[in-house]
């Protein structure tokens, strides 16, 4: 998964075959990445950061995503939680409306709310032709705002599931392993 989102964004080298997007190679200034654990300067406030991207978004209202998110931008990020850092990353991307986003364990770190906040800006996102690839071991979510849903196993894509065959997906990735372990706990209980 991380070697694959590495070779999308261009931060490795592909050595077999190639990756485009319409049709073009992919560039990383098109692609926003909210990486599972993102790097910030500790002594920077979150004002501070969110100020270096360039609005490239015409319609973005930052004061009303930050708003949304509940964050406070004059305080230091070092004093942020992991979900707070999340926000604030997803808000700079949004801000410089890339064409496609990845999305590696989004709701990792989020509360409640945050989650659903999340997939709603996910929806919207869509909604306005945007490409997003998420990787999660959360798979409640993933059934509520993916198109088509690649099951990883073994650094593989082993099945591609559409919207339609989403009931298939846990039956056939967790059906046995649910069935062994409901025998397993019960002995153990």
């Amino acid at each position: 998964k991380t070697t694959f989102f590495n070779l999308l964004c261009g931060y490795e080298k592909v050595t077999e075959g190639k990756i485009t997007y319409n049709n073009q190679p992919t560039i990383k200034d098109k692609i926003g990445f909210l990486e599972t654990e993102n790097y910030f300067y500790p002594k920077l406030t979150a004002r501070d950061f969110i100020n270096v991207f360039t609005q490239t978004n015409t319609s973005f209202n930052q004061d009303k995503l930050v708003e949304i998110f509940n964050l406070p931008l004059d305080e230091l990020i070092q004093n942020y939680s992991t979900g707070m850092k999340k926000k604030l990353m997803l808000i700079s991307y949004i801000k410089q409306d890339k064409q496609v986003y990845v999305l590696d364990e989004p709701f990792n770190g989020l509360d409640l709310e945050a989650n659903k906040t999340l997939e709603i800006i996910i929806d919207l996102l869509k909604q306005k032709g945007k490409t997003i690839f998420i990787s999660s071991h959360i798979i409640d979510p993933l059934l509520n705002i993916c198109d088509k849903i690649y099951y990883l196993s073994n650094k593989k894509f082993t099945k591609t599931y559409q919207k339609n065959e989403f009931n298939l997906l846990e039956e056939e990735v967790f059906g046995k392993l649910k069935s062994k372990l409901k025998t397993d706990i019960d002995l153990a209980l």
